[in-house]
C-alpha cells in the first residue's frame, strides 16, 4: 500500500506499557521469582527495571537481593517463561487507543516497526495476536549489541524499513526508551504509564494513544521539523 502521508516515513514502537500494558506481568513475575529464592522484592524495585534490558534487569535483580552467584541471564530465562506464558494464555491487555492507532497507521499505508527490550519469543507471542502485516519488522532485545537507552534499536528499525529517523515518530512509555528514539534522531510521542518521562527537544507528551490517529500523527512531525 502506497504511504497516503509522505511526511511520515514510518511509525516504531515500543512494546512493554506502550503498545502492551505488559508491565503487571512482568512485576508479578519479578515477585514470584525473588519469592522463589528466599528473598524479598518491591515496586519501587520494579520500578527501576521499566525500560531497562533485560540483561541490566537480571543484574539489577540479583546485586539487590546478594545472588550474585547466579547468571543475569538465567534471570532472564525464568522471567520470559513466565511472562510468555501469561501473555499467551490470557487476554491481551492492549493499551488504551493503542490498537486504533495501529490501524489507522496501516489505513494510511504507513510503516511501522516493533522495538522492544523484550525478547524475540514475547514479540512474537504479541505479532501472532495482532492482525497479519500489523507490523512490517520488529527488532527485539535479544537482537541489538546495544540495547534502550543507546539508540541502536531504533536505528536498526530505520535500516530495516529504509527509512531516514528523522522521518519517524516514536512511540514510547519509559525514559529510557525515550532517549533511545531521540538520540537516533526521531520525535518521540511519550505516553507515560508507570513512570514519568523529562521533557526534551524533539519529544512531545500526549496523555493517551486515543487522541491520535495517522493523521494527527504526521502533523505532529511536521511542525517539529518544521521548529528544528
Amino acid at each position: 500500500m502506497t504511504n497516503s502521508l509522505p511526511s511520515l516515513a514510518a511509525a516504531l514502537w515500543d512494546f512493554d506499557g506502550t503498545l502492551a500494558d505488559t508491565e503487571p506481568l512482568w512485576v508479578a513475575a519479578e515477585y514470584e521469582l525473588v519469592g522463589s529464592l528466599g528473598h524479598e522484592w518491591s515496586d519501587d524495585h520494579a520500578e527501576q527495571l521499566v525500560g531497562n534490558s533485560l540483561l541490566d534487569s537480571g543484574a539489577y535483580i540479583l546485586n539487590t537481593i546478594g545472588r550474585t552467584d547466579l547468571d543475569p541471564a538465567w534471570v532472564v530465562d525464568e522471567l520470559l517463561t513466565r511472562v510468555v506464558a501469561q501473555f499467551k494464555s490470557g487476554e491481551v491487555p492492549w493499551r488504551p487507543g493503542a490498537l486504533e492507532l495501529l490501524a489507522s497507521l496501516n489505513e494510511a499505508g504507513v510503516p511501522c516497526a516493533l522495538v522492544s527490550a523484550s525478547y524475540r519469543v514475547l514479540l512474537d507471542a504479541a505479532i501472532e495476536r495482532l492482525p497479519p502485516g500489523t507490523f512490517q519488522t520488529s527488532v527485539a532485545g535479544d537482537e541489538v549489541t546495544n540495547g534502550k537507552p543507546h539508540p541502536e534499536p531504533y536505528e536498526t528499525a530505520c535500516r530495516k524499513l529504509g527509512v531516514a529517523a528523522h522521518d519517524c515518530v516514536v512511540f514510547e512509555d519509559s525514559g529510557t526508551g525515550a532517549r533511545s528514539g531521540n538520540t537516533a534522531g526521531a520525535v518521540v510521542v511519550a505516553v507515560e504509564n508507570l513512570v514519568h518521562i523529562p521533557s526534551a527537544p524533539r519529544r512531545v507528551h500526549v496523555r493517551s494513544m486515543t487522541e491520535l490517529d495517522a493523521k494527527a500523527v504526521a502533523r505532529l512531525l511536521e511542525e517539529i521539523n518544521a521548529e528544528s
